[in-house]
C-alpha cells in the first residue's frame, strides 16, 4: 500500500509539472519558437527576459540551524531538455544513513539559483502517507518527535509568459534522525 501511495504521489507531481518545455499549440504544425515576453507599460511595450536559470540541474544544500549538513538524493527531474524518472522518495532513501539533528531545529533548503521557483512542495512521509510541510523562505521547523523522518521535495520553475510552460523541475529526498539535546 505504501508503494502504491508513493507511486501515485510521484506520478501526480510529474504530470502536474509538465516535463515538456515546449507547449503544444493544438495543431499538427510544429510549435513556433517562444516570442520575447512583453508587458504593457502605458502606451509602451517593455520586453521581459526569460529567467536566467543555471545550465546545471540545481543541487539543494540542506542544513540545520546548528550547521549540520543533510545530504539529498536526486529524484526525478526535467532540466535543460533532459528528463529522468526515478523511484519514489522513500525508495530512493533505502539504505541511506540518516543524519542526526536536534528535534525542533529549523532546517533550511537552498537551491543555489538566483531565480526563485514558482512551486516548492515539501512533504514528510508518515506511515506511508505524504504530509505537506510548510516552508517559509526555504526553511521549515523539523519535527518535535525523536526517530527517523523521511522527506521529499518537488521544485519547479515556469515561464513568466505562460505558467503552463515548465522551464525545469527537480525532486529530491532526504532523511533525518531526530535526537534530543543531551
Amino acid at each position: 500500500m505504501r508503494t502504491i501511495t508513493l507511486l501515485v504521489f510521484l506520478t501526480t507531481l510529474l504530470i502536474l509539472s509538465g516535463c515538456n518545455s515546449t507547449p503544444s499549440n493544438g495543431t499538427n504544425e510544429p510549435p513556433s519558437l517562444p516570442s520575447p515576453n512583453t508587458k504593457e507599460m502605458g502606451s509602451k511595450q517593455v520586453q521581459e527576459p526569460e529567467p536566467n536559470l543555471p545550465q546545471e540541474l540545481p543541487t539543494p544544500t540542506i542544513q540545520s540551524e546548528s550547521g549540520i549538513s543533510i545530504p539529498a538524493v536526486q529524484g526525478s527531474y526535467c532540466w535543460g531538455g533532459m528528463c529522468a524518472d526515478y523511484a519514489g522518495d522513500v525508495k530512493l532513501l533505502e539504505g541511506k544513513v540518516p543524519v542526526s539533528v536536534l528535534v525542533g531545529e529549523n532546517i533550511s533548503i537552498n537551491l543555489g539559483t538566483d531565480v526563485p521557483p514558482n512551486e516548492f512542495t515539501l512533504v514528510e512521509y508518515v506511515d506511508g502517507e505524504a504530509r505537506p510541510i510548510s516552508l517559509r523562505e526555504g526553511t521549515f521547523r523539523f519535527a518535535q518527535e525523536k526517530g527517523t523522518h523521511y522527506y521529499g521535495a518537488f521544485v519547479g520553475w515556469s515561464s513568466p509568459k505562460n505558467s503552463q510552460v515548465s522551464l525545469g523541475d527537480t525532486s529530491f529526498a532526504f532523511v533525518i534522525r531526530g535526537v534530543e539535546k543531551k
